[in-house]
């Protein structure tokens, strides 16, 4: 049970660390191969005018990594609601436990302790 647990936060873990740096090595690679992706793969090679260094590539690479974090967006939320009601007793047992409630002292009506030896007006000699 606990191994499960721990399974289900590494691969979510991964997941959200993956789908982080992903924009990290798309604009790193970028910025390595800035001369070959200015020369070869840039749409805009043929109007120098426009000085797009290959930026246009880089636009292209990011949406398409955005269209995919949709598609995989959408594809776990399916997959979630198809499956979260059979493991949702194993995922959020924990959660179900009832805590005791007590009122913090500082809002309870009676004062904790002797407050008049600390507050009283000041001894005239």
């Amino acid at each position: 049970m606990l191994l499960l647990r721990r399974l289900i936060a590494v691969v979510l873990l991964f997941g959200v660390l993956s789908n982080s740096f992903n924009y990290l090595i798309i604009s790193s690679s970028y910025h390595f191969n800035k001369s070959y992706i200015s020369t070869v793969l840039c749409s805009n090679k043929d109007k120098p005018q426009l000085h797009c260094e290959g930026k246009c590539f880089l636009d292209i690479k990011l949406k398409e990594l955005e269209q995919k974090n949709k598609q995989e967006q959408e594809h776990s939320k399916r997959l979630i609601e198809s499956v979260a009601p059979q493991l949702a007793s194993l995922v959020f047992e924990n959660f179900e436990e009832n805590l005791p409630y007590s009122v913090p002292h500082y809002l309870q009506k009676s004062p904790i302790g002797a407050v008049n030896n600390i507050f009283h007006p000041p001894k005239t000699v």
